[in-house]
Parts: structure tokens; C-alpha cells; sequence
């Protein structure tokens, strides 16, 4: 008779399907106590732990399986060994279930500390630990995605390769799991880190298709997988289009309107919002209609086929949207070379960035402190009403993620010039001024970092630019915001820079 052994926080269907698969395989299932409720409402046969062990749990549940007959009967090697179970009044188990307590979940969701800590998992790893240590004869599973190949190893009565590398997936998991408690407990300047990352998948190229690449991940700071978002298969997706992806995202996020984003080498081509998402994408994409080929873009409503018959229009490497509709997709069921990535909503930002340096990783927290518009200190010249507002706001969201020095000029609900990545920022702003030229009349000006000179101040009044918004922070300040009185134009300061390097 063989035995499995199940107790999953996570009451999902996936953790019934293994019971239902192991029990027509006549199996015998144990259980904790809440496993198994959950287990016999989906009328499985299931005895519960307590049986072997004489508890049902202690201490409001912290202790429940940590008792000699459960770990024995996950460490037993041999005859002798299952004398010892037996005589301990457990049993052997041949397979071990179990979803973790939802630690970085609950660190993320606000609560309490005392809330936070009562969700890191003891019992759990400790069986996770025993059975993927005896992996010779026991099969730990710790992921749902592995189910069917545990199912499937089992028909084919060979379970010894499959055991290894689910042992091995049981420890990176946990040490994944441990760092990310060690890091709440202690914060990142007082342990080491310790990343455990899945393999991933190869690459088409890195930045050059000279260069290998490869992405590992997801790893356990959170945000999107934007590979396992990939549901439009064709070419595979290269570097460039990953980091592409990244700004498209998170740049089209902060649009509270339907909104569209095109990026060309990680800063943004064309932004804009509108009525309709189809009406907000022709926008952006007209921004800067050279700069959108071969770019990738991103929505931040549900692809529809208005919007699906405007992406038509001009060649993209890549599309982002929350969601597609059927219908959609089928308008671009024929586009070559377009891959389609859907990242569900909530867009939630990772906590941390990692950046390689030489032979160094650096990490920092995410870039995700916005001062709300509301909380921008008016310095110089009129309020803006409601749609100028909007459109100041619009190029401050970009500016954002355009690579610093960036400066841009938004009109009308919409990009009209994009400066990034100079080495000084009054050239950012000539670049943007030269690309928008006479659409920059009345247009809102966004500076990621603070303007030192009214140099920039005087070129966009010259210009015709009719508010301006920065973080201040410069020596410079009061002979800046003197030149925008001067000139007649508003000046607002954010108090918060972005550089984005």
C-alpha cells in the first residue's frame, strides 16, 4: 500500500486533483485536519492525521505535525527503519503535499506584525525538509504546477528521477521562503542576500545578437512574469523586448484614463490618454509615428478590436495589455512577428531591483513613491485648470520612466516631444522642443530631476510651453522659479526626483 501524506494551506482544486488522481490509483491519503475537510467535500476517502499522531493540534494549531510518527515516517530508509514507525504507531509515507503558509502575502498585505509572523510556516518545512532529504524514497511536492508529472511518473512505476529534481525545487523553495522572512525580520542591511531563482528559459538574444541571455526568475520580490505572460507564441522574445516590456508596463500603469504607451530602448516614443483605449493607442502611436516601428507597447485596458485594428497599423515587436478579447485577437491572428504579452491586473511593482555591476549585483527598493498632483507646491504663475493639470500630470508619469536627463512636452492628452538620456538637461529639453516645434505652444513641460539653470526655464518659454513641472531641490531653485514668474508660466514643484538610469 502506498501513502501520501497532504496539507495544504492553498484549498485549491489543483491539491484535490492530486488526491483524486492518487486515490484512483489506490492509494491511501493522510491528512491535516483542515486538508482533509477540504478534501472530504470534494468526496474524497481520506483519514486524518490526528489518527497516527493522538493530537489534533496545539498551541491555536502552531503544533501539529511535529510529532516523531510524521517524521519518521518520512525519514524511513529500510526494514529497520519501518520497525521504528510502526513501533512509533505511524506509518511510511511514499509522497508529501504541501503548500506553505502564505508568508510573503501576508508581509505585503498590511496587516500587523504579530499577523505577519504568525504566517511563517514551521511545520511545513520541516516535512518539506525530511521528505526531500529521503527523496530516494519519498516524493515531495511542493508546487501544483508538478502534479501531472508526479502522476504520470507513478503509471510508470519510476518515480527516482522525478523525486530528485522535486527535492530539489522543495530546497530552493525554502530558501527562497527563508530569505524572504529573514529580510522582514531583519531588513536587507542585516542579512545576506540570497537569491534561489528558477532557471527560466533561454533567450532569442541579449542586447546584441552577438550576446547569449537568459532569464531565471520569478523571484520572490514579486511583480509581473513577463515570460509567463507571453501567450502568442512565435519567435522567441530577446532581452531588449523584456526590458521594453518593463517600461511599457509600468509607464502605462500610472494612467488612470485608458491609456497607451509605446517605448523605443526603454524610454517612452508616445504616450497619451483618451476617451477610448483605441483613441488613447492612435495617439500615442502618432507621437511619434518613426519612433513606434519595431517598438513595444503597452494598454492598460482590455485589448478590443477598435484598438486591435489601430495596432495593425504600424509594425510592433511586442503588445501588453491586462487582457485580449477573442475578437482581438483574431484582427491580429496574422500579424507576423507580433507577440502578445497578458499580465492580469493587479499590476503590483516588485519590492526591489537588481542591477549587475562588474561582478557585484546591487539591489534597491522599487522606484514606486509618486507625490500625488495634489500634493505639488505651486511656485510661480496661475493654477492650471482641470485639463491642463491633467496633461502636466500625463508628462510627469512619463518622465518617469524615460531614461534621465528627461524632459518631456505633453498636449492635448498626449506626447508631442521626449528628451532622454542626455547628459545635461537642457539639451533634454532642446531635444524635446525640437520634436515637438510649434506643438509645444501651450504644451505642459515634465523634468525628471531638478532643473539647476534657467537656461531651460527661457527655451521653453521661447518655445511657447505654458507650465512646467520638476522636483526642485537645486542651489538653483529661486533664480529658476524667478525666471518662470519672469515668463509667465506655472511652475510646480514634485519635492521627488526619478532618475532613471
Amino acid at each position: 500500500m502506498m501513502r501520501a501524506l497532504i496539507s495544504t494551506y492553498d484549498k485549491s482544486e489543483a491539491w484535490a486533483r492530486l488526491a483524486r488522481g492518487l486515490r484512483q490509483r489506490q492509494w491511501e491519503l493522510w491528512a491535516t485536519a483542515g486538508t482533509a475537510a477540504f478534501l472530504e467535500e470534494q468526496g474524497i476517502e481520506v483519514y486524518r492525521l490526528e489518527q497516527l499522531t493522538g493530537i489534533t493540534s496545539l498551541m491555536g494549531g502552531r503544533v501539529k505535525t511535529l510529532h516523531p510518527a510524521v517524521h519518521a515516517g518520512l525519514l524511513w530508509r529500510g526494514d529497520d527503519d519501518l520497525k521504528v514507525v510502526r513501533e512509533l504507531g505511524g506509518q511510511p509515507i511514499d509522497l508529501l503535499a504541501v503548500s506553505l503558509y502564505p508568508f510573503a502575502r501576508a508581509r505585503d498585505g498590511g496587516g500587523s506584525d504579530a499577523s505577519v509572523t504568525e504566517m511563517i510556516d514551521v511545520g511545513g518545512p520541516a516535512m518539506l525538509r525530511a521528505a526531500a532529504k529521503n527523496h530516494r524514497q519519498v516524493s515531495a511536492v511542493c508546487d501544483p504546477a508538478d502534479i501531472d508529472s508526479v502522476l504520470a511518473a507513478i503509471d510508470q512505476g519510476n518515480r527516482a528521477e522525478l523525486n530528485r529534481r522535486l527535492a530539489a525545487k522543495v530546497f530552493a523553495t525554502l530558501a527562497a521562503y527563508d530569505r524572504s522572512v529573514a529580510d522582514y525580520l531583519g531588513g536587507p542591511d542585516s542579512v545576506p542576500l540570497s537569491l534561489e531563482l528558477p532557471a527560466g528559459r533561454a533567450l532569442r538574444y541579449g542586447e546584441n545578437p552577438h550576446q547569449a541571455a537568459r532569464a531565471f526568475g520569478p523571484w520572490p520580490e514579486g511583480g509581473p512574469d513577463l515570460l509567463a505572460a507571453l501567450v502568442r507564441e512565435g519567435k522567441e522574445v530577446s532581452a531588449n523586448n523584456l526590458f521594453d516590456a518593463e517600461t511599457a508596463l509600468w509607464a502605462v500603469a500610472a494612467l488612470a484614463r485608458p491609456g497607451a504607451v509605446v517605448v523605443k530602448h526603454q524610454t517612452p516614443a508616445g504616450a497619451a490618454i483618451g476617451a477610448s483605449l483605441a483613441e488613447a493607442y492612435r495617439r500615442a502611436l502618432e507621437a511619434d509615428w518613426e519612433a513606434a516601428y519595431g517598438g513595444v507597447a503597452a494598454v492598460n485596458r482590455e485589448l478590443d478590436v477598435e484598438t486591435a485594428q489601430v495596432v495593425r497599423r504600424r509594425f510592433l515587436e511586442v503588445l501588453v495589455a491586462p487582457a485580449v478579447s477573442p475578437a482581438a485577437a483574431a484582427v491580429l491572428a496574422d500579424r507576423q512577428g507580433l507577440r502578445l504579452l497578458v499580465v492580469p491586473e493587479p499590476w503590483l511593482p516588485p519590492r526591489a531591483r537588481l542591477r549587475s555591476v562588474g561582478g557585484q549585483v546591487v539591489v534597491e527598493d522599487w522606484d514606486s513613491v509618486a507625490t500625488a498632483a495634489g500634493s505639488w507646491q505651486l511656485m510661480a504663475g496661475a493654477a492650471l485648470d482641470q485639463s491642463e493639470m491633467a496633461d502636466l500630470k500625463l508628462a510627469w508619469s512619463v518622465a518617469r520612466m524615460a531614461k534621465s536627463n528627461a524632459v518631456v512636452l505633453v498636449r492635448d492628452g498626449a506626447t508631442v516631444g521626449v528628451g532622454s538620456g542626455q547628459v545635461s538637461r537642457v539639451r533634454a529639453a532642446q531635444q524635446a522642443l525640437a520634436q515637438a516645434g510649434e506643438r509645444a505652444r501651450r504644451a505642459m513641460l515634465a523634468s525628471d530631476g531638478f532643473i539647476p539653470f534657467p537656461d531651460l526655464v527661457e527655451a521653453a518659454h521661447a518655445a511657447g510651453v505654458r507650465a512646467i513641472v520638476q522636483p526642485g531641490g537645486s542651489k538653483g531653485d529661486a533664480e529658476v522659479v524667478g525666471a518662470a514668474e519672469a515668463a509667465g508660466l506655472s511652475m510646480y514643484l514634485t519635492g521627488i526626483r526619478h532618475f532613471r538610469h
